[in-house]
């Protein structure tokens, strides 16, 4: 009698799991036309831009002034959406990855050094936009100085996503037309309709980027006249998600490589004045150009 009882009772459970709808189903994708985010050239790190005795200690600071003067605009590089299969939507849809070349018209750094015998340290924190951080090491001669840095530049850089989100809406048949498994696996569940739909897709967030890179610096010293040149890479590293879940996008990002050449005079050994330009390329299409004049302003003991 238990048995039968049991029996029954399971049939009848099962009778009314099967009478029961599932929830309409909503899934959304985006498939990206362009990604455009901004790019800057990379901090400057220098040498010490004079002849330092051995064992002196110096500390440095100085304010930039800088002026676009051409910036051509990107195409972008290909890059290849994440999307997963769905009825109606275009499958292995590439997009375009743009640079949007610029920079901020003023930067500041602070900068404490130290010479060996012959090799000069110099540490330099400093802001542009947002905050960075680099070492440099050389060696500084009577009359040039040579050496490499690395760094790190912190970044909110705007992103802005242009493509077509698709929504997909799956109803499913009413009733005891659906199979026990269907309480378990909706991919078991008898569909009735679906419905796709789409819109335009145009979106900015701000997100946290570093800046990784490293480079190399040369001075040449005639006198009071200083010849500068320095030149880094860096690839931008994206910390952050956008908030909309729905925007997936590589993290493949080209090379920005960074150029500066620069004309200084010492007119005291505390105080320097410079006027250069900053050229931007990389593994991308578009280039950028700028003016930039300083002055440094150093204590040296």
């Amino acid at each position: 009698m238990k048995r039968f009882l049991l029996f029954s009772a399971l049939v009848f459970l099962t009778s009314c799991a099967m009478t029961e709808t599932p929830a309409p189903k909503t899934e959304r994708q985006l498939l990206l036309d362009s990604v455009t985010m901004d790019v800057g050239p990379a901090p400057e790190f220098r040498g010490a831009g004079m002849h330092l005795a051995e064992g002196s200690f110096a500390l440095e600071g100085h304010a930039s002034y800088r002026k676009d003067l051409d910036a051509s605009p990107a195409k972008g590089v290909k890059r290849q959406n994440h999307q997963k299969k769905m009825a109606g939507v275009p499958y292995n849809k590439e997009y375009r990855l743009i640079y949007d070349l610029g920079n901020s018209p003023v930067e500041g750094a602070a900068s404490v050094m130290y010479k060996g015998k012959g090799v000069l340290a110099k540490f330099t924190a400093g802001l542009d936009g947002l905050p960075f951080l680099g070492v440099a090491l050389g060696v500084n001669t009577e009359h040039f100085e040579v050496g490499g840095f690395v760094f790190d530049h912190f970044w909110d850089r705007t992103f802005r996503f242009k493509g077509t989100m698709y929504e997909q809406m799956t109803y499913y048949a009413q009733g005891g037309s659906q199979p026990v498994s269907c309480l378990w696996n909706e991919d078991n569940c008898r569909v009735d309709t679906v419905t796709l739909k789409s819109d335009d897709y145009d979106a900015e967030y701000y997100l946290m980027t570093h800046n990784l890179g490293a480079g190399l610096f040369a001075s040449y010293f005639i006198e009071n006249v200083v010849l500068e040149y320095s030149g880094s890479f860096y690839y931008p590293k994206v910390t952050e998600d956008p908030e909309d879940e729905d925007v997936k996008f590589t993290r493949d990002f080209p090379l920005v490589t960074t150029q500066r050449f620069s004309v200084g005079y010492n007119a005291t050994q505390n105080v320097t004045a410079r006027f250069g330009a900053t050229h931007v390329a990389g593994n991308f299409d578009g280039t950028y150009w700028a003016l930039f004049a300083d002055v440094i302003v150093r204590l040296v003991f």
